[in-house]
């Protein structure tokens, strides 16, 4: 079994076809003399790359022949403009547009029989909107709410986003952070070239991003939150768990701890490195410390991703996995299937139908 834990999907018909006074405002998939782009709030999406194949990104069938084709048993969706929906300053239209994107998710889901898990998206710059459109997703059975790792430039733990955090470890809804290289990540207004918007910025917004979660003491407050990082690599991260484990011995230095404000001490209550444990990771098959990180922190922390359709997509992912042969078998099931398994609730069906999973 193969669970892809990285893909894109734009659900046009929902934009298309939605209703109401923010109508105007929807994301728009045209087309000119290079290609198929999305048009919204203003600019073309993505920016690092001006089109995207159109029936790849959009088309339901198409999505669900190329899933054996790339002998691929289940597949997690993710938009490719998250950060975006962040930008809006209006709530109400935040809250239409996000739930015109969900629905259209929704119904992607419902209609692949448990092969297609959709995220939803939300407008964390409205707290109390985003923890409505989080019940409502829920309640709908979506289960995977992908979150920017910055909230249009801001940190993950501003104080009005608590109790959005604590109804989502309530509700057991798996957090994606994925980044966005439309959004504020860290470092945009240096990176317009080279597509240094993935290349560097997607992981400086995911060191940032855990950093916030660790020192706020948020991972204390939260500790049964699920969290899934997509698409940012995985080598940085022994290089940051050294970087703050240094750090945290600073403050703690008779020579130095008094020297801070309160609210600019960390709140962690344990070192840097435990809270490690606590994230999923989503990863190509094609880093070069990815054995060592592997065995670092466990096979039962990583899912594969493709990143379809995307330029950078891993198209031969059922043949790339035997690149992971060299593991022991119980790992090799762990990173290609049961580790979705426990993580997003996917079981597969009776063999008579091998190519189709249920949800719990």
């Amino acid at each position: 079994m193969l669970f892809d834990a990285d893909a894109h999907y734009a659900p046009k018909d929902a934009y298309d076809n939605m209703k109401g006074a923010y109508r105007h405002m929807r994301p728009r998939i045209q087309a000119d003399g290079v290609g198929f782009t999305m048009r919204f709030l203003g600019r073309n999406h993505p920016r690092v790359a001006h089109s995207f194949p159109l029936d790849q990104t959009c088309n339901f069938e198409r999505r669900m022949q190329d899933l054996d084709r790339l002998g691929i048993d289940c597949q997690l969706l993710f938009p490719s403009h998250s950060g975006i929906y962040q930008e809006i300053t209006d709530a109400g239209a935040a809250r239409d547009l996000v739930q015109s994107h969900n629905d259209g998710m929704a119904e992607v889901q419902k209609k692949s029989n448990g092969r297609l898990i959709s995220t939803f998206c939300l407008t964390l710059q409205h707290p109390d909107v985003a923890l409505e459109e989080l019940q409502r997703c829920a309640k709908m059975g979506m289960r995977v709410a992908v979150v920017c790792p910055n909230v249009d430039g801001g940190a993950l733990d501003d104080l009005p986003l608590w109790d959005f955090w604590a109804e989502a470890e309530r509700l057991g809804v798996v957090l994606a952070l994925h980044g966005d290289s439309d959004s504020k990540l860290v470092g945009h207004e240096r990176f317009n070239r080279w597509r240094l918007f993935n290349c560097l910025g997607f992981p400086f917004d995911y060191m940032h991003g855990i950093v916030c979660m660790i020192y706020s003491g948020m991972l204390d407050r939260f500790p049964n939150l699920k969290i899934m990082l997509a698409e940012a690599g995985v080598s940085f991260l022994p290089f940051l768990e050294d970087r703050l484990n240094d750090t945290t011995e600073t403050f703690h230095s008779p020579l130095a701890y008094d020297n801070f404000d309160i609210r600019r001490k960390p709140a962690n209550k344990r070192p840097p490195t435990e809270y490690f444990q606590m994230f999923h990771h989503a990863v190509g098959l094609d880093e070069s410390l990815l054995d060592f990180v592997i065995a670092k922190y466990g096979a039962e922390k990583f899912l594969i991703g493709t990143d379809y359709p995307h330029p950078d997509a891993h198209m031969n992912v059922a043949h790339s996995v035997e690149k992971l042969s060299s593991m022991s078998k119980e790992a090799f099931e762990a990173i290609t299937w049961k580790n979705a398994e426990r993580l997003f609730g996917v079981k597969a069906v009776p063999k008579a139908n091998p190519k189709t999973v249920a949800a719990e």
